[in-house]
């Protein structure tokens, strides 16, 4: 089984798993150290589906709807996407190789598993999403965080260098955003307390809090 496993027809699926594990030992860490890789993905990457749109209308929009892109954190949907993607390509595999064992059949693993993806993603995300739900880093508006408060936890802020901060909004939920001083001659050292100003691409331009 172990031969099998390894062997190179599941390159790529233990390539998944590799990274679900290395993403699930990223976020134990990091929350030693007080930060989020799930929220901060969620806070960089802003995605507005929109719920209610009809999966027959075709459009990407309603494709992300439909796996439940919305419903989730991002950590959490990257982790169902490709543990279902490896263990579906695993299966395929090994009921090609322990029944029809066709070299031309092991070509449709990859359709397959992505498909089986996609599905596990519908499902499995609609159940799980009722138990760990999307942290709303929309929930108060982006344009609602100007003028507040954050905090560097991880690296020196200097222009064109962000780094991350955290800050907490009126319903205590942290939200981690990447800063970078808005003066060029400024920088923020770990532990700097900020004010945000105004957001440029993925990036927040602040200026330090004077106590």
């Amino acid at each position: 089984m172990l031969d099998f496993i390894l062997s190179d027809l599941n390159f790529v699926y233990n390539v998944a798993l590799a990274i679900v594990v290395g993403l699930s030992l990223l976020e134990g860490l990091a929350l030693l150290i007080g930060a989020s890789i799930m929220s901060l993905l969620d806070d960089m990457v802003d995605l507005n589906l929109d719920v209610d749109a009809d999966v027959t209308t075709g459009g990407l929009t309603s494709v992300l709807g439909w796996l439940c892109l919305h419903k989730l954190p991002l950590l959490v949907w990257l982790v169902i996407m490709l543990t279902s993607f490896a263990l579906c390509g695993l299966t395929y595999n090994y009921i090609i190789a322990s029944s029809l064992n066709i070299d031309v059949l092991y070509w449709l693993s990859k359709p397959f598993a992505l498909l089986g993806a996609g599905f596990c993603c519908h499902y499995f995300g609609e159940a799980i999403a009722k138990i760990v739900p999307k942290n709303e880093s929309s929930a108060v508006s982006v344009d609602g965080f100007v003028g507040k408060v954050a905090t560097i936890t991880i690296g020196k802020a200097s222009k064109g260098n962000a780094a991350q901060a955290v800050l907490q909004d009126e319903f205590n939920q942290k939200h981690y955003v990447m800063v970078e001083p808005e003066q060029t001659q400024h920088t923020f050292p770990q532990g700097t307390t900020v004010v945000l100003l105004h957001k440029q691409a993925n990036i927040w331009l602040a200026s330090e809090l004077k106590q």
